[in-house]
């Protein structure tokens, strides 16, 4: 597997001592991470089985070099980003574990333009931070409800016991923009108010659905 975005390297260092991963690329843009990566690669004795690479996204990988890749702690605009520069090289992976801090719906949206499906979603919380993680391989998908691309696909089906907590962290992040755009006269304040007051209600909504 490749870790796209190491930082200090603890996921491959993790997979590769428990014997989940047989061997691991770990990348990152910048130096100092990579270096401090080393270090710790270096402390586990895990040299011969985790090589590091400095340099941006797919880009430090050849077509089918790995079978997995993980790109975590990133935006969900530069996932796609990178997804989309090194297309060849994301198309042969057998499966990529994506988790975007912001603009998910946008990646969701990518990921069913251009030729990827989502086998799995999941979602972990940090305090009042909900993460959601997805599961993709190449491959064709449908989204036919416009709040999957928000609250991931087929959500309805699944109803993950984190899925109303994810639901009031969105609704609470709308707010804000609500009570920011309110009473503005700017054509931008004036449209970002009425799709955020839509989105909460359709989100309020939802969580009714979900109580019954």
């Amino acid at each position: 597997m490749a870790d796209i975005g190491t930082d200090h390297g603890y996921l491959p260092v993790s997979l590769v001592a428990a014997g989940q991963v047989d061997f691991a690329i770990a990348s990152d843009i910048n130096a100092k991470p990579l270096k401090k990566a080393e270090k710790i690669i270096a402390d586990f004795k895990l040299e011969k089985l985790i090589e590091t690479r400095l340099g941006s996204g797919l880009s430090v990988l050849q077509p089918g070099e790995v079978q997995a890749v993980v790109m975590a702690g990133m935006g969900g605009l530069l996932i796609r980003d990178l997804l989309e520069r090194d297309r060849q090289v994301a198309l042969k992976m057998k499966k990529l574990v994506l988790q975007p801090m912001n603009n998910q719906a946008v990646l969701r949206k990518y990921l069913e333009q251009r030729g990827y499906r989502i086998i799995k979603e999941d979602l972990c919380q940090e305090m009042e931070r909900i993460y959601e993680i997805m599961v993709v391989v190449p491959g064709e998908m449908v989204i036919s409800n416009p709040l999957e691309y928000e609250l991931g696909f087929e959500y309805d089906q699944h109803q993950h016991p984190l899925l109303k907590a994810l639901i009031d962290r969105k609704i609470y992040l709308e707010n804000k923009i609500v009570l920011n755009t309110q009473g503005k006269t700017t054509a931008v304040a004036k449209q970002q108010f009425a799709v955020s007051s839509q989105f909460i209600e359709k989100l309020n909504e939802v969580k009714k659905c979900l109580s019954n």
